[in-house]
Parts: structure tokens; sequence; C-alpha cells
């Protein structure tokens, strides 16, 4: 079967997700290409993957806040680009004649699938859709307008996969029949991933490190939050304070004039600098939560601000007991409870109910079988 990936590219979390899906497909003698812009589009061409360049789309953001209503105001061209982008898959898709689309988090393709007499199916976590709790009323309205947009296109689709657990988003009554949860899209399996022990050998690090890594995805969103650790880094009890910025972040523009601090821009498998580290910061992507709790990592993730998405995958996190937060921009609060998490990290331990639950569902296979079995 030939499939394209449709892939949302603000981040590298989509990207990171599709791709371990697509590395199965392609064992099971499938042929698959992929779309995206932004970091998502960088992610593939760094993992030196056939991707395609779609129009780019940007959000606004200051000191790790998503500006809605600067968003909004610079966004005056987003009809042009979502008819231009539409154009681009369009002709994409008469180029390599996909059997399937599978658009992550994408509301472009699926238009143009139908018009193509494609079929779609939609990866999201998130079928709500919202902004800012904050927003004023003009805003509001035109969330309400997107939501239903959003939900018109999700319908035309014959399948939306989540990439998660049941119960851990709201699914629209009108959505429920052709919805599925199938867990979890990761790289490994957690059997597959070596030892914390080994990972520090393999890395040329020292067992008795203390070591802490702080990944902010691929926007540009977690600057402050790389800022601020580079400000208080000397400040902090580790021994090692291991940086990824993502491709979109210039890593030669932070102050990394602590010993402690080693910075980088890209790691092929994150999660294994995950497992070696004894406590993991990060933004509250979907996807980075979810390989989070793959390996049971103490972590402390922290939302952007007024972003509704990153809100719930954090509130989805704490049942867990694995999982802190603090403000993105408060570098004293950042302090205090790093310092304080790393003092108790022996006594940090998941809960193992909730733990079990989530590991049963293997997203993968569960994709898998359901494209080949329709």
């Amino acid at each position: 079967m030939r499939i394209l990936i449709t892939t949302c590219g603000v981040g590298i979390g989509h990207a990171s997700r599709d791709l371990a899906l697509a590395e199965l497909l392609e064992e099971n003698n499938h042929h698959v290409e992929f779309a995206s812009y932004n970091a998502g589009y960088n992610y593939y061409k760094k993992n030196n993957r056939k991707v395609h360049k779609l129009p780019d789309m940007n959000f606004q953001s200051e000191d790790g806040e998503l500006k809605i209503q600067d968003t909004v105001k610079e966004s005056k061209d987003i009809p042009y680009t979502f008819i231009k982008t539409m154009y681009k898959e369009a002709r994409l898709i008469r180029k390599i004649k996909p059997d399937l689309i599978l658009a992550d988090s994408d509301y472009s393709s699926p238009i143009t699938a139908k018009f193509l007499n494609i079929p779609c199916y939609i990866i999201t976590n998130d079928l709500t859709f919202g902004f800012s709790k904050n927003a004023n009323t003009g805003i509001k309205y035109l969330e309400k307008s997107i939501r239903r947009f959003i939900t018109e296109i999700t319908k035309g689709c014959q399948k939306i996969l989540i990439p998660d657990i049941p119960g851990s988003i709201e699914i629209p009554q009108s959505l429920q029949d052709k919805t599925t949860y199938i867990g979890p899209l990761l790289h490994k399996n957690t059997y597959e991933i070596d030892t914390k022990e080994n990972l520090r050998r393999k890395y040329h690090f020292h067992q008795e490190e203390k070591i802490i890594l702080l990944t902010v995805g691929g926007s540009d969103f977690g600057e402050i939050l790389i800022e601020n650790i580079c400000k208080i880094a000397d400040k902090i009890n580790a021994d090692k304070i291991i940086i990824f910025t993502g491709l979109e972040i210039d890593s030669d523009k932070f102050n990394t004039d602590s010993s402690k601090i080693i910075i980088k821009q890209f790691a092929y498998y994150l999660v294994e600098w995950m497992k070696l580290s004894d406590l993991t910061i990060a933004l509250a992507g979907h996807t980075t939560s979810m390989e989070l709790l793959s390996i049971k990592k103490p972590n402390i993730m922290i939302p952007i601000k007024n972003h509704i998405e990153q809100e719930r995958n954090l509130k989805n996190m704490l049942k867990y007991d694995i999982t802190l937060t603090t403000e993105i921009n408060n570098p004293e609060k950042l302090e205090i409870i790093i310092n304080d998490t790393m003092e108790n990290i022996e006594n940090i331990k998941i809960n193992q109910e909730e733990y079990m639950n989530f590991i049963k569902y293997d997203g993968r296979q569960n994709a898998l079988s359901i494209i080949e079995n329709s």
C-alpha cells in the first residue's frame, strides 16, 4: 500500500510519532512518504526521510506564552495559505497516487483527499480545539467557528485514531462512531529500550553523576525556559544539565558558561537521553508525555502559557504520580522545584495501576491492524 502522511509541523512531536508508525508500516512492506512544514519538515529531513514541503504555519509567542490575539492579527493570510496548501497537496497526491492518507492534526489534506476520492484517516489527540480560557469574546467566537470547521472536516474522514488511552480526551458525539483509541505511537516498546546504566556507558557519562535533561521540542516556545535554566544552572543540584533545543532554535544563542551545561540541537532517539537522566524537564507536549510515561521517568512538565492542549496533557500526566509542574517563566520557582525534586528523586514512584492500564496499548500495532484490515 502507498501511504502519504501529512503532519502538523508545529514542534516535532507529531512528526516523531508519525515516523514511529511509518517505520512499522515499512517493515510490513508499505511505501510511506511524508509532507510537512516548519519543525516537522526539518525533523523528517534530519532523519533522511523523503518529505515534501508544505507552506509554513506559525503561532505568535513571547516568553513562553502563546499570544492568541497576536496570532489572530498576524494570520490574515491563513485562508490563502490553507488554499495554497490544498493546491500543493493535490499536486502531490496526483503525483504519488497514495492508497491512503494519514493526516496528523492537519486539516487541509482531508479536504483535498475528499475532492480526489482518496481514503483519509486523522491522527489526533485533540478533537475539541480551544484557545486560551482568557481570550476575549471575538477570539471565543473565532474558536467556536474553527471547532465547527474542524469537526466537519473530521466527519469526512473514514477513521480517527487517538494515540492515547481511552478517556484521555473529549470526543464529540458526532465523531464517536469512527474514533478509536489506539494507544501511544512510540518508537520502541519499553522492553526494547536499554537500561539507564548501559545508556550512560553508551553516551560516556559516569554512573554516579546527577543528570538533568531539558527538552523543549521543535518550536521556539521553549526559548525562555532554556534561558532560565542557563541562568540558574550553577544553583541547580546536578552534575550535568543536558539541553536539547530542537531544530528551530539556534543553540549558539544561549549563555552556556556553566560547566554543567551540555547543549545540543537534536537526537535521533531522545527517549534514550530521557532514560539516562535522573530527571527530565520538558514542555507539556503530547508525544513527550507518552515517552516519559513509557520509561516511568520522573519529570517536571511545564505547559506553554495559554495553551489549552498542553494544560490537558499535564492534567492527564499528574495521575501517574511522576510529574511535577511550575511556571514556564519563573526562574526562582524553577530552581526550587528542581532542587526539591532532585533531593527526593528516589522516592518518586509511578502509580502502578495507572501505568499498567497505559502500557497495555501498543499504538503502532493497533494502527497497523486498522490500516491493513480496512
